[in-house]
């Protein structure tokens, strides 16, 4: 009887859930049928409002459907209603026609990808050789462009990203609405802060994407019935994951350490003074800690840049402690930035960093209720104090970062946390909701979390892509960008030095030359500068880059805080500069240098 009443709840189901397929199909119609023409300074504005339109409907439909469906085949084809909508949404710059996502890092691994392919070098001399190789598989195996082939590894590591946190959540607490809030925890994309993790070709963000299938693993396996020996395949699952790790990025594997030894030692305290506790049935993963420092050893004992990263990060923050050190000197620089184009530190706070902050409460609720609730400690098996200890441990190579003044690489740190975070969150959204409804309809929990989360991810999905909304810029690389820079490098007067503006075209030579060594930093020209005249800041001739999307990213996004328009639109006019290549998005001047005499000509 009660199944024939939960049979037209799940008909609906199935309507709503073609519907949402059919959104999905059109959005990727509707984003492929608009191909970017020229540089979008905003993929969000650039992209077609049909597009947004209808995969809202599509990622509306699969949160309703996902925690409100009445059988599990329902959840599930939602589920995979929600990967899809997520691989449509990190895959934006592949169906909108970009030549290339990402500047900065991103071009210089891009270079070393082609490097990889034209057997410029091996693979294996690079820190971090993983997101090359894989791209270079990619490319070979589906036939299509290395760049390309970059950009679909994103939207491949972002689905299994969200794959494994979902599982990760249904192990840390299971019931019926895990696997859906961890899903659309997921799709929050928290790791990607756009402060030190972005979702372009990064290293880091990539392998801390990687690494969900990581801690999945490691739960299942402290949990898992095992063999006399100790032995199990989920534990040679996560040694093989762990060394995988090391390679997309051995920084990475370090913070893990920190994070296996906080376990160890939790594991040990819970045997020797809390024998009743879950934990002390716990599998040790004592021998999983000395393969992931065995590799990470082996691996560094050949690319020794981390011990140089640690020592530099530790005689910092010893700076700052015990007098000298200058901490946190790149916030308050960027404090100061926003400050004179009219943004706050604040409001940059609560747009990149809100939905994480309340995801960060969400974990915390759950842990003070494990406290307070032996039925929730068994419901998780104890594993919460893990990701206490863990996050305590990372907290620390946070402070040790950011007290050292070391870039904004504690960001990285923060990338990881989210990860964690998301997982926790998502089982403190199960929980509530399976307590909540204990003494409320279920048709009110379910609209509550169904419009809360829609809320939450709008506001995290908004600020996933740079764009002036955060006042920055977007790293589009269009054809005739990359071109105009390729043509350049390969006609430029090697004696003639480059400027550009903020930074000359360094990263462009590094994609173009496809050397193992990065090209050192070009000089740029300042605002200031380009108005008393371009010339006459130089004795020696030098060439002088500027693409459409400096004028964009410094008048729009920047609102003219370094250079104004007046000031870019005078450089084609100026004395003693002349323009020798152009194509719409790429312009390249040759500027004489006052030796010639020619700065008043």
């Amino acid at each position: 009887m009660a199944h024939a009443r939960s049979r037209p709840i799940a008909l609906e189901d199935s309507g709503l859930l073609a519907i949402g397929f059919l959104a999905l199909a059109g959005a990727v119609l509707a984003a492929h049928s608009s191909p970017a023409t020229g540089y979008e300074l905003s993929l969000y504005s650039g992209t077609p409002l049909s597009f947004w339109l209808l995969f809202g409907c599509a990622v509306s439909i699969a949160l309703a459907v996902g925690f409100r469906a009445a059988t599990v085949w329902s959840r599930r084809i939602a589920l995979v209603l929600t990967g899809g909508a997520l691989a449509v949404f990190v895959g934006l710059p592949i169906l909108r026609g970009y030549r290339f996502y990402g500047a900065g890092d991103a071009l210089t691994h891009l270079g070393w990808i082609r490097g990889i392919k034209w057997g410029t070098f091996e693979p294996l001399e690079l820190r971090y050789p993983a997101i090359h190789t894989v791209s270079n598989l990619i490319s070979v195996t589906l036939g299509i462009d290395l760049a390309q082939a970059s950009l679909l590894l994103i939207v491949l590591l972002s689905c299994l990203f969200a794959l494994f946190v979902a599982l990760a959540t249904s192990v840390l607490f299971e019931n019926r609405f895990s696997a859906v809030a961890g899903a659309f925890g997921a799709f929050l994309l928290l790791p990607v802060t756009n402060l030190s993790t972005f979702i372009v070709l990064h290293a880091m963000t990539q392998a801390i994407l990687f690494s969900s299938v990581s801690v999945y693993l490691l739960l299942k396996y402290v949990r898992n019935d095992h063999s006399p020996d100790g032995s199990s395949g989920v534990g040679w699952l996560l040694a093989i994951t762990s060394v995988a790790m090391v390679v997309y990025h051995p920084q990475l594997a370090a913070h893990f350490l920190v994070m296996f030894i906080g376990i160890v030692a939790v594991q040990y305290l819970y045997r020797r003074y809390r024998p009743d506790h879950p934990i002390a049935e716990h599998q040790s993963i004592v021998g999983q800690s000395v393969v992931l420092l065995t590799a990470f050893l082996v691996w560094i004992a050949n690319h020794g840049f981390f011990g140089d990263v640690v020592g530099y990060a530790i005689s910092s923050a010893a700076a700052y402690f015990f007098g000298g050190g200058d901490a946190a000197s790149s916030v308050d620089s960027q404090s100061s930035s926003l400050s004179e184009i009219g943004a706050t530190l604040l409001e940059m706070v609560v747009k990149l960093l809100g939905p994480s902050l309340l995801f960060g409460l969400l974990a915390s609720l759950l842990v003070l209720a494990a406290l307070l609730n032996d039925d929730l400690t068994r419901r998780t098996d104890g594993v919460l104090p893990y990701f206490v200890v863990s996050m305590i441990g990372l907290a620390g190579l946070f402070g040790l970062y950011f007290f050292g003044s070391y870039s904004a690489m504690y960001f990285r740190v923060f990338g990881l946390m989210m990860l964690l975070t998301t997982i926790a969150g998502a089982a403190a959204i199960a929980y509530g909701m399976q307590s909540v409804s204990e003494n409320y309809s279920m048709t009110a929990v379910y609209s509550v979390v169904v419009v809360g989360f829609g809320v939450v991810l709008l506001l995290s999905l908004l600020v996933v892509y740079p764009s002036p909304f955060i006042y920055q810029a977007s790293p589009h690389i269009t054809d005739a960008s990359l071109e105009g820079h390729e043509t350049m490098f390969e006609h430029n007067d090697e004696e003639v030095p480059f400027v550009g503006i903020r930074s000359g075209p360094h990263r462009y030579e590094d994609v173009t030359h496809a050397k193992y060594d990065r090209t050192l930093p070009y000089a740029g020209i300042s605002g200031e500068e380009i108005e008393e005249g371009i010339s006459r800041q130089y004795e020696s001739d030098r060439y002088l880059t500027v693409t459409q999307s400096d004028r964009e990213r410094e008048v729009v996004s920047y609102k003219e805080l370094r250079y104004t328009e007046d000031q870019l639109e005078s450089i084609s006019s100026q004395p003693g500069v002349n323009r020798v290549q152009s194509n719409g998005e790429f312009e390249l001047y040759y500027v004489h240098g006052t030796a010639n005499g020619s700065s008043d000509s």
